[in-house]
């Protein structure tokens, strides 16, 4: 038989046990979230007596204006990334680098690990464009850490010195996500002189509003950017590296270099950026922390038509950067802050300097003791909300005694609140001054969010540093998973299309100016009118449309699409929009396009896809010589039998792999041009009357050529003209193949035969 009452006895006895031992919590938690909160108050107080006076200290000192930085002769900079597994940004970030600087003399040099081959070919694309950007080979299977990547991109520099004859001045830290701002490098230029090490203001990219994870890095950087690092910069004359828009002097490298090449970044650290300023500041050498503001051209929405709007603005010189917006990426990142702040940074830095430099130090580690304390505050605040309420609606069946028993713990609960009050408010103003007042509205919910990853990203920690003293094991880069907007996205950038083409350096600016004038009078598509030049790559097109629509370029083998995939269309359907369907899964159906539909054109092409309920339509974009070759013989693949039979022979004879059967077949498609382009080219057909015939071509039974003959827009010998132009059916394979260097010996009988 149960025995309640002595249940309820024990029950109440483990509760009254709880309750003291939350008296006890709450006088730890109240003593040490007040003198952490004394601590912010000082910073607080220093900031803003700081910017009051700041007139009065600045009298007859002037900082050099923008044309004074623009004038000043540019000194050579080597911009360092270390990239591990980026191969999905760091062309973006790359392209948009060198585009957005105001600045001509720098290279960049990208660390790659041998290990990587998806960002190596990135780099090489970008490079293939670009002469100043060289790869720096980790010469060990990745990942490693941070710092031992950027000593091998030193070594990668010094190399490049010895080869060239010439040095860089200055040394840039950059990351693979990272926007920077066009006026960087001038500032940069205009600083660096009598400081080892200047750093840049670094902040988070705008974001959702309901995106609380990646919205809570715009309040803390907004907050420490712009208050607690100017203000420690004024205190100890010494800033702490971001690891991004950092620069040294060549004088500091130098230093820094003297107790061996790979010495320069400390390779034993998870955070190598706030290691190195702090061993500057022991070498002797002068730190500082730039926030300028400069005039900048951006485009935004235009509100009442299509396009964008270009406007000029002063806005701080900073970098920005896309932060985690998932909790386990967002807690990965700050426990290895953590870990390289906290406690390496105590293991191998120690307490050094004057007071105040030992007072920051104090402030950088403190979170070993806020974290933990800030989620005992969460608990006491979840016990009272499950007890009090209970208590207080059966008052007789639960008797705790006062929770707050002394009137000084009162006081210092109401002196937290005033202190907690002040920190919700600054962090408001912060944020709203930085990015817009309508971030400010949720700050309060971020300050939660915040506080709660920290106490993960301390457990965390915690568990990886015990680990690492138990076995010794080092611990590994924990990388974060980095995003980079679309080049469209950039507000410095428009996203017409012969400005991207321009942007990934991809046509000549008076190929460009010769098209933009001769497009007035013939009404053709730029891109397809660059492509009818041959001004432009057709790769390169597909991936600026690709660009434009904010989607990847793909490359298309019709071939290996499935026929009841292609059956969404017919030939004649697909024709007639130059669309090709690729795929249709988990509720999409991808359609690979050459070139982009209007909005009418795609309700069109979708009424016709029929799509089930639930459905939607993704558009890709391929080059147009794999879409012609995917209409010539997507529906009718027995055309391309007699080239198969050539295609097996030369594989079998040559022993071409796999790749090199690939890249022979973009070959033969790499010469498959549309229909309506050869007449357009030939001057058959203009481009706003091809469009429209188009349009009502599909419903009929005739082939596009004898279609356009039919409706009198072509004539007869035109369309034969066109016809002899497209290639023949059966190719040269074997002469195709030996430029490439696909194949691994002369071709025998059999591959002799196929040609």
């Amino acid at each position: 038989m149960i025995d309640l009452p002595a249940i309820e006895a024990v029950g109440l006895a483990g509760l009254q046990t709880y309750w003291a031992f939350l008296k006890i919590l709450l006088i730890v938690v109240a003593v040490v979230i007040a003198v952490s909160s004394t601590d912010d108050l000082f910073i607080d107080l220093v900031y803003w007596v700081g910017r009051l006076t700041r007139p009065l200290r600045q009298l007859g000192q002037r900082r050099p204006s923008e044309e004074r930085l623009r004038l000043k002769p540019e000194q050579r900079i080597a911009i360092m990334v270390p990239a591990w597994q980026e191969a999905e940004v760091i062309a973006n970030m790359l392209v948009n680098t060198i585009n957005a600087f105001e600045y001509a003399r720098f290279d960049l040099f990208v660390g790659v690990y041998q290990n990587d081959p998806d960002t190596r070919a990135e780099v090489q694309r970008v490079k293939k464009s670009f002469p100043n950007v060289h790869l720096a080979v980790v010469e060990e299977n990745g990942p490693t850490c941070k710092a031992d990547c950027l000593n091998w991109i030193l070594r990668a520099i010094a190399a490049h010195e010895a080869t060239t004859g010439e040095l860089y001045d200055i040394y840039l830290m950059h990351d693979a996500e990272d926007v920077v701002h066009p006026f960087g490098l001038k500032v940069v230029n205009g600083f660096i002189e009598g400081a080892g090490m200047i750093q840049l203001p670094v902040l988070s990219m705008n974001r959702r509003w309901n995106q609380l994870i990646a919205c809570h890095y715009l309040d803390e950087f907004a907050e420490f950017h712009t208050k607690d690092l100017p203000v420690r910069t004024w205190l100890t004359r010494m800033t702490p590296s971001a690891g991004v828009a950092t620069a040294f002097s060549r004088a500091a490298i130098a230093s820094l270099a003297k107790d061996g090449p790979d010495s320069v970044f400390n390779a034993s650290s998870l955070t190598e950026d706030y290691d190195v300023g702090h061993r500057l500041k022991a070498r002797g050498f002068a730190s500082d922390f730039v926030r300028y503001y400069a005039k900048t051209v951006r485009f935004r929405p235009a509100l009442f038509r299509s396009g964008q709007v270009r406007m000029s603005r002063r806005e701080l010189v900073a970098t920005r950067e896309f932060f985690p917006h998932t909790w386990n990426t967002s807690v990965r990142q700050k426990a290895r802050w953590m870990l390289g702040i906290s406690y390496m940074g105590w293991a191998q830095l120690g307490w050094f300097g004057s007071l105040a430099n030992r007072y920051f130090l104090f402030r950088d580690r403190k979170a070993l003791f806020t974290a933990p304390i800030g989620a005992l505050a969460y608990l006491i605040l979840a016990s009272l909300l499950i007890i009090l309420p209970i208590q207080w609606m059966w008052p007789g069946l639960i008797h705790l005694s006062p929770l707050i028993d002394r009137p000084w713990i009162g006081t210092l609960i109401w002196v937290n609140s005033a202190f907690l009050m002040n920190r919700v408010l600054h962090r408001a103003w912060f944020t709203g001054h930085t990015h817009g007042l309508g971030y400010m509205w949720l700050t309060p919910v971020r300050l939660v969010i915040s506080n709660l990853i920290g106490f993960a990203a301390f457990s965390r920690s915690m568990r990886l540093f015990l680990v690492h003293l138990i076995t010794r094991r080092p611990i590994a880069w924990d990388k974060t998973q980095h995003a980079f907007p679309a080049l469209t996205q950039l507000a410095h950038r428009s996203n017409r299309l012969g400005e991207l083409l321009r942007h990934w350096n991809q046509v000549r600016p008076d190929d460009l100016h010769a098209a933009l004038l001769a497009q007035k009078t013939c009404q053709r598509p730029l891109g397809l009118l660059l492509a009818d030049r041959g001004a432009v790559d057709e790769d390169a097109l597909a991936a600026a449309f690709a660009e434009q629509m904010g989607v990847k370029p793909m490359s298309l083998d019709v071939l290996t699409v499935a026929g009841s995939v292609l059956g969404l269309l017919s030939a004649r359907q697909a024709a007639a929009f130059r669309a090709i369907p690729v795929s249709r899964s988990e509720g999409v159906i991808t359609i690979a396009l050459g070139e982009p539909l209007d909005r009418q054109r795609r309700a069109a092409l979708e009424s016709l896809l029929a799509p089930r309920s639930g459905e939607r339509v993704r558009y890709m974009f391929a080059t147009l010589s794999d879409i012609a070759f995917g209409l010539r013989f997507g529906w009718s693949p027995d055309g391309l039998v007699p080239m198969q039979r050539d295609f097996a022979a030369l594989q079998a004879e040559a022993g071409l792999n796999g790749d090199a059967v690939a890249r022979l077949w973009k070959r033969v498609r790499r010469d498959q041009v549309l229909m309506g382009d050869l007449l357009v080219r030939q001057g058959a057909i203009d481009h706003p009357t091809l469009t429209q015939a188009l349009n009502g071509f599909w419903p009929s039974p005739l082939r596009l050529g004898d279609y356009l003959v039919s409706r009198g827009l072509i004539t007869l010998v035109a369309r034969d003209q066109a016809l002899a132009a497209q290639p023949a059916r059966r190719r040269n394979l074997g002469r195709m193949a030996q430029p490439m260097s696909l194949m691994g010996q002369t071709p025998g009988p059999a591959a002799m035969a196929a040609q």
